[in-house]
């Protein structure tokens, strides 16, 4: 053994009872050390309980303490402290039963020991380290809060199969031990064959080289494309049916593999982190036609597989495996190669970082934001004296209201600028000082909300996080740190949801009426300001205006805009310090200006509809239409849907006629010179069996598919659905005129005094 210092990024953490002790595992990885694993032997598990409760502590394993802390009612309360946190959920249990309330008893054992040491997923450690194996063990070490920019082994995982039975297995290897390429493969030894490529006479083989070969690497990250749904699943299962342990986890740790209804999988492998691609890019807000590899690919690299998408991939495969296992593996590695490259080229895997350092959350965790809400709080909350109540004693009355919206009026306009108010919510806490310590001290040096909601000027905790997260966040975007700016942007404007949710243990109404609210009146006020003003708002919702100007010159959009934005903060800032004594950190800045603008009517409706507009802007020099909400931006619509509505707005901005332009589209549909711009595609969130009482086209479709896929791709012929795999020539064109050409029409001709129908003929056309 020897003494050794190191600072880790930490990538997973549990904790376990052993042998009468509260054990906490951490495993982090190092770029001096490589991956490394802390046992804290000494835990002790804790809740707390009134000080006035009587307890008959015979024969129960705990001790109890006297503490300088109060619950919400301000009573005084002791620690009870556990060995094990076996014996602290049992005799909270008892309690219970007993209805003696006791406080932060749910409290994960291992979040309050990181949480109370104020780390964020990376530490600095001193102590004794001993090597076992690849990894090095530290027990009880000195611990503390650090900072570090971790570089990993990542290891990008794919597989090909046929019918149950595993072909081959691709990885690429990056990062800190340079690159490595590596396939194993079902079949007998090729004189020439690459170097990377090893073959095996059977599955079991096959399996236990790649095992042993991957712990060897020792990755600190796996990746891949629905690599927890089929890479992973796949492997574990075969494993599974030829007995052989899938252990691919550090440590001697679980490799916890499960799907999730009504969709989803999850996976924890102990010492490493799954990262699987297409849920990450959709949870950081990237679209794409559909997330299939090869899509996506194409439109972030520009290059993608090595197989024809559009030949049968399945057929492919199984004849590449039977009479070509080079240029399967090929094949294989590629497809590896690109999950690399994506995640390069978005930075997939650095957001996760950042939100992880940010939050203090694991990686595998970064949904859960009622813990990261917990993370930050209840440390702080207990050095203002406070404990805070169990999840099972908050009494819920409702849902946080969503945003305010001024009703849209529907026409078509010039000229209208987008104002936004910069982080809304967050910047509402900053200024009224909204959070749930500053509601428990609300008459202390009390304040008010613009719609009556009373919390502590002085006392309060979240609003100066918040301003720590706003330095940051400038700090990170004067740096072109773009991942560290957005991970402060989730995780800052997950507060207001979080306080509002159900699932929060400081869960009171109070708090997002009084943020919502306040959202309601300054989108008001700014809107009479403006009509004050002898400005129009034709639209307003949650955080933004649209706002008609008066007069525009040639390039004066832009400036007007931001002078309105100028004038609207200097609005409120005068009348909250003068009428509620605060200072507004509330900031609109200009986001837009659009040329023409168009607010659709609802549909059966004279009102606009809520969050469905266009409008045509000017990028670098060329004209171009922003559509929200709208058929163009949604997934589940044809190519010649999306293609006709733009289109039809460019003509409708232009001032050219759409007549000929509608009645030419229908006939060139009829005449079949759009059979390819007519494919429905479909995402099945279930498996096929569950859908019982509704089946929609797309799953009538995908049931006809051996192998259907997350996404149905589809046509709706004259007998109904049918997938893109399988043949058809009898298109339903009276069905694609109908549902998808005309509510696209109608939608916006009613504000030119014209209808799809009187257009097209009520016969749709039956004189082509």
């Amino acid at each position: 053994m020897s003494v050794s210092t190191a600072k880790l990024f930490l990538l997973t953490g549990d904790w376990f009872d052993y042998k009468g002790k509260n054990i906490i595992r951490l495993i982090g990885t190092s770029n001096d050390l490589g991956a490394v694993e802390i046992l804290i032997t000494n835990n002790k598990p804790v809740f707390f309980i009134e000080r006035d409760t009587i307890l008959n502590p015979v024969g129960k394993n705990f001790f109890r303490k006297e503490t300088k802390l109060k619950n919400f009612d301000r009573k005084d309360v002791d620690a009870l402290y556990f060995n094990t946190q076996t014996a602290l959920q049992k005799y909270d249990s008892e309690l219970v039963e007993q209805n003696i309330k006791t406080f932060e008893s749910d409290v994960d054992p291992l979040r309050r020991f990181l949480m109370e040491k104020f780390i964020y997923a990376q530490i600095e450690i001193e102590g004794e380290a001993q090597k076992k194996n690849n990894i090095v063990r530290f027990i009880n070490p000195k611990i503390k809060p650090t900072t570090v920019n971790p570089e990993f082994v990542v290891a990008s995982l794919d597989i090909e199969t046929g019918l149950n039975q595993l072909y081959s297995i691709a990885v690429h290897l990056t990062g800190r031990k340079g690159e490595i390429k590596k396939v194993f493969i079902l079949g007998a030894q090729l004189k020439k064959s690459p170097d990377y490529i090893s073959f095996h006479s059977n599955e079991i083989e096959l399996i236990t080289n790649f095992i042993q070969w991957f712990n060897e690497v020792d990755p600190d990250i796996i990746i891949g494309w629905h690599v927890i749904g089929f890479d992973l699943l796949f492997l574990e299962s075969r494993c599974n049916e030829l007995s052989i342990p899938f252990n691919i986890a550090r440590s001697n740790g679980k490799v916890t593999l499960r799907a999730r209804k009504p969709s989803g999988f999850f996976a924890s492998i102990t010492g490493r982190i799954i990262i699987d691609g297409p849920s990450s890019l959709r949870a950081s807000f990237f679209n794409f036609e559909d997330f299939k590899l090869e899509t996506v690919a194409q439109e972030l690299l520009g290059t993608g597989k090595t197989i024809n998408p559009e030949k049968k991939k399945v057929d492919e495969i199984d004849r590449l495996f039977a009479e070509d296992k080079i240029a399967l593996a090929e094949y294989n590695l590629n497809d590896a190669v690109l999950v690399t490259d994506i995640f390069r080229k978005t930075g997939l895997l650095e957001l996760s970082v950042r939100r992880s350092q940010i939050s203090g959350l694991f990686i595998d965790q970064l949904g859960m934001m009622t813990n990261a809400f917990d993370h930050f709080y209840l440390p702080l909350l207990h050095r203002k004296g406070f404990v805070a109540p169990n999840l099972r004693d908050i009494k819920t009355t409702e849902h946080a209201e969503g945003g305010f919206v001024i009703e849209p009026e529907p026409g078509i306009y010039d000229n209208i600028v987008v104002l936004d108010f910069k982080s809304l919510y967050p910047s509402i806490i900053r200024t009224f000082k909204i959070d749930p310590y500053s509601l428990l001290m609300k008459d202390k040096n009390t304040i008010q909300t613009l719609n009556d909601y009373k919390f502590s000027a002085t006392e309060h905790i979240l609003p100066d996080y918040i301003d720590e997260l706003m330095a940051q966040r400038k700090d990170a975007i004067a740096k072109g740190d773009k991942q560290l700016s957005q991970a402060i942007k989730i995780l800052m404007n997950s507060f207001y949801g979080v306080m509002g949710s159900y699932g929060c243990r400081f869960y009171h109404p109070d708090l997002p009426r009084a943020i919502t609210g306040t959202g309601h009146k300054l989108l008001l006020g700014s809107k009479d300001y403006l009509e004050s003003k002898d400005y129009k708002v034709v639209y307003g919702d949650t955080d933004s205006l649209f706002i008609k100007l008066k007069e525009v010159g040639s390039n004066d959009g832009e400036t007007q805009g931001k002078l309105i934005a100028e004038e609207l903060n200097n609005y409120w800032q005068t009348k909250l310090k003068n009428e509620y004594n605060v200072q507004s950190y509330l900031e609109l800045e200009f986001e837009k200006f659009y040329e023409k603008f168009i607010i659709t009517p609802a549909r059966g409706s004279e009102t606009g509809a809520k969050k469905r507009y266009a409008g045509l802007i000017s990028k670098d020099g060329k004209k171009a239409i922003e559509f929200v909400g709208m058929e163009f931006v949604r997934s589940d619509w044809t190519k010649l849907a999306k293609e006709f509505q733009e289109e039809l707005y460019m003509r409708i901005f232009s001032g050219e006629e759409v007549e000929d332009f509608i009645r030419k589209t229908i006939k060139d549909l009829k005449e079949g010179k759009y059979d390819d711009k007519l494919i429905y595609r479909k995402r099945l969130r279930k498996e096929i069996e569950d859908y019982t009482k509704n089946v929609p086209p797309h799953v009538r479709a995908a049931k006809m598919l051996r192998e259907p896929g997350d996404v149905v791709y589809y046509v709706i012929t004259e007998r109904g659905p049918i997938p893109i795999q399988l043949k058809y020539n009898d298109i339903d064109y009276n069905h694609y005129i109908e549902k998808q050409l005309k509510p696209i029409a109608d939608s916006v001709l009613g504000l030119l005094g014209k209808s799809f129908d009187s257009i097209a003929g009520s016969d749709q056309m039956s004189f082509f």
